[in-house]
């Protein structure tokens, strides 16, 4: 297979993808899954990888500069390499949940693979990578072995003809039935991700470090906990401090959840003395409501889902941005704290961080920034689309 001069320049910097107008030849026509070699202009080796003939990204790069024999002994190459950069989180004893296999920023494109305590959960967003799977379970267990593996497949895998009937839901490789999911540690809290009715992979786990630092700054502070989902924020506020935690979401289950973990957590003195309350609802709603109802908060966290999925979203994403920030403002009790997040790779994190900045100085409520925070360590970016991220943390002045 050869690309064009553009996408041989891009794998060469280390793109994880080529897409399917870049390719110039092929040899032959291919299945999903199949290895796909590429060539540069001079015949010479570019980079191996898997095809998918379905896909705008045609071929999703493996290993690029050297040969590589795809198969298991690769993927346990690329499985130790992420143990190793992820060696810190290994071995603490108190954390016990987190990605092990970020897709492209592991060199796995296409894969993702979450450890929750003593379970894996494998997620594949390509069909390519089904054929593959007896030899990346062979990897794991000679690496990794687990009392439970449970597969995800993404909406293009499910709704793929290359996907296999078995494959095209949900399953339990090997375990026991997940029925009360995955209990794991992030920083000795215990949470439970709930990988067959969950977002992601049952749980957040890319939002481990700024839970942490949640968790620092919000002794004494009641806290507001917006788009909450199962209560991650809500729980570490709790467990920093906080007298009183309101989760809201439009969720009523993952609501349920969030309890659930303060239960899990009732050890804890801190947790069983926090006031903890839900609200169902539209977050703007709810927003505007408390407002109007005259509560105040020490702190608001404001973790909303992507609003920018598909290209020319971006400008609508960022007004969506400014509302929030206006409406959480107005909720912060001066010399509160602003935690605002965003999950989308079609925002760059410049123009996400000046989008809260300057809503909070057009409302005379300049922020003093604490933090700018990024990807974990677990969550590694190797490429531009891959850095979706970002997390500001302001306090707001004391006096308007």
């Amino acid at each position: 297979m050869r690309v064009t001069p553009a996408a041989e320049r891009a794998v060469r910097d280390g793109h994880p993808w080529v897409f399917e107008n870049s390719i110039r030849e092929i040899s032959r026509e291919g299945v999903s899954g199949d290895i796909a070699v590429l060539f540069d202009r001079k015949n010479r080796f570019l980079a191996v990888g898997l095809f998918d003939p379905e896909s705008p990204i045609r071929v999703r790069i493996l290993s690029a500069g050297s040969p590589a024999k795809v198969g298991a002994g690769l993927f346990r190459t690329r499985l130790a390499e992420a143990l190793k950069l992820r060696r810190r989180l290994v071995d603490d004893p108190e954390t016990t949940g987190f990605r092990i296999l970020s897709g492209e920023g592991d060199r796995v494109p296409g894969l993702v693979l979450d450890r929750y305590g003593e379970g894996l959960v494998l997620k594949c967003y390509t069909p390519a990578w089904l054929p593959w799977l007896d030899e990346l379970r062979s990897a794991l267990d000679e690496l990794l072995p687990s009392s439970v593996l449970a597969y995800l497949p993404s909406r293009g895998v499910s709704g793929s003809p290359a996907t296999p009937d078995t494959l095209r839901t949900p399953v339990l490789l090997s375990g026991p039935p997940l029925d009360d999911g995955l209990e794991f540690l992030e920083g000795g809290l215990r949470y439970r991700a709930h990988p067959f009715v969950g977002h992601k992979t049952g749980f957040y786990l890319d939002q481990r470090e700024n839970r942490a630092r949640v968790r620092e700054l919000a002794r004494g502070l009641r806290v507001l906990n917006v788009f909450s989902y199962t209560g991650g924020f809500s729980l570490a506020a709790a467990a920093g401090g906080a007298p009183g935690v309101l989760s809201t979401d439009l969720s009523e289950p993952a609501l349920r959840e969030a309890e659930r973990h303060f239960e899990l957590n009732a050890g804890l003195e801190a947790v069983r003395s926090a006031a903890h309350e839900t609200r169902t609802g539209d977050a703007f709603e709810v927003m505007e409501a408390l407002d109007t109802a005259g509560e105040r908060f020490g702190m608001v966290v404001v973790d909303p889902p992507s609003f920018a999925r598909e290209k020319g979203q971006e400008a609508g994403a960022l007004r969506a941005y400014g509302k929030l920030t206006q409406l959480a403002l107005k909720l912060i009790e001066p010399g509160g704290i602003l935690v605002q997040a965003s999950c989308t790779a079609r925002i760059d994190a410049e123009s996400f961080f000046l989008s809260v900045l300057n809503t909070a100085r057009s409302a005379d409520r300049s922020l003093e920034v604490i933090a700018q925070t990024g990807h974990p360590v677990d969550h590694p970016v190797r490429h531009p689309e891959g850095e979706y991220l970002k997390c500001l943390f302001g306090r707001v002045p004391t006096a308007s």
